[in-house]
Formats: C-alpha cells, structure tokens, sequence
C-alpha cells in the first residue's frame, strides 16, 4: 500500500515537472522567435526572457497571458511588413 502513494506521488510530480519544463521551453522559444519589441503587446524581448528564465513557471504563465501577441511569434513571422521606405517612381513619358 505504502508502494502505490509513493509511486503515485512520484507520477504526480513527475508530471508537474515536465510539463512546467516543456511550458517554459516553450515560452521561451517563442518569446526568442519574435522579429521584433514592437510585436510584444508590452515590454521587449530582453524582458521576457528574464522574466521567463527567472520567474521559471509562472514567469512563462504571465509571458503567455500578458506579453505574447495573439497567435504568437508564427503569427508574426506570417504576417507581411510594410516596406521600409516606399520606392520612387518610374521614370519615363507618360502619355
């Protein structure tokens, strides 16, 4: 009897272990992946990965609720940038 609390404590721990493993992996992966401060609904990129690497857990909860933009740095990657300056016109006659 003993055997099976202990073996189920270690499963429950185990599975709290790894799983905030792979939510902090995760985290920061994506916080890394972002092109730019400017897509973060707040702060910049060096502020959340300390958060993230120094709060650990919730650290990367409060990433994942407060900082990240909808759809993550995927979605930003996808998303098209405007030019950064638009080109002069092409020369020549008209008419």
């Amino acid at each position: 009897m003993e055997w099976a609390v202990t073996g189920g404590f270690f499963l429950f721990f185990l599975v709290f272990v790894v799983g905030g493993l792979a939510l902090l992996i995760y985290a920061l992966v994506d916080a890394i992946r972002m092109p730019s401060d400017a897509d973060f609904k707040a702060g910049s990129q060096l502020v959340w990965i300390l958060v993230i690497l120094l709060a650990q857990g919730i650290g990367a909860i409060i990433y994942l609720i407060v900082g990240r933009p909808p759809g993550g740095a995927t979605a930003v990657l996808a998303k098209p940038r405007p030019p950064a300056s638009i080109p002069p016109p092409p020369t020549g006659v008209v008419g």
